[in-house]
């Protein structure tokens, strides 16, 4: 289903996010990994299908280069996400 990749993906960048921001885990997660998983997101042609996905995408990733806190990224994270579905690419 067209989308749906697209949706794990970022569903990992915001566990990911998330896991930051509860500070769970043993190991450090760097703003770079953050970044990546957002990088792999928006390699996929299927976020130019929906509009604004890429562009909440981009501010997610602006927003970690900038130092955001994790929260902030979690929610254009969710944006992109909810995007996807009022898309209709996602049941």
């Amino acid at each position: 289903m067209p989308g749906r990749r697209a949706a794990e993906r970022i569903r990992k960048a915001i566990a990911l996010v998330n896991s930051v921001a509860d500070g769970a885990g043993d190991e450090e997660i760097t703003p770079a990994e953050i970044a990546e998983a957002i990088r792999d997101c928006l390699e996929l042609s299927e976020v130019d299908h929906v509009p604004n996905v890429r562009k909440y995408l981009g501010e997610a990733l602006d927003a970690v280069s900038d130092g955001m806190p994790a929260d902030f990224v979690a929610m254009t994270l969710y944006a992109a996400l909810g995007a996807l579905r009022e898309g209709g690419s996602l049941n």
